[in-house]
């Protein structure tokens, strides 16, 4: 259920981030959704965190999450003043694919031939959504 509910956010905050960097600019949109970000994130923590002790040394992941996730985020910003955020929006959901790269080249995750199948089929539903989006 929280992955549906992923999905439907990001869905929404994709379509939104349009609307915001017509109006202020990628740079700009991205500075500010980090700023206001720390206020949401800061709430939630305070009211869900795990009580987990763990080494300090782990911090390394949610940093690194950190810098993927801006550029992530900053390069669909920028990627907004060339395409229509249906176009950018599908690009961006190919994420899968790098995701699905590492779990099987560095995890050692060994996909389903369903799972493969799936996601072949999956890759190839975005990609013409994006053909179609592009020659209209």
């Amino acid at each position: 259920m929280f992955a549906v509910g992923s999905m439907v956010f990001m869905g929404i905050s994709s379509f939104l981030y349009k609307r915001s960097t017509d109006i202020l600019g990628a740079t700009n949109t991205t500075f500010y959704y980090y700023l206001f970000s720390i206020g949401i994130a800061t709430v939630v923590w305070l009211m869900f965190r795990e009580r987990i002790d763990f080494p300090k040394g782990a911090l390394i992941w949610p940093f690194l999450i950190a810098i993927c996730l801006f550029f992530s985020v900053w390069f669909f910003n920028l990627s907004l003043r060339e395409l229509d955020v249906s176009v950018a929006a599908t690009i961006r959901g190919l994420f899968f694919l790098v995701t699905t790269v590492l779990a099987v080249v560095i995890a050692k995750e060994q996909p389903s031939t369903i799972g493969v199948v799936a996601m072949c089929l999956a890759a190839g539903a975005v990609l013409l959504l994006g053909i179609d989006a592009v020659t209209k």
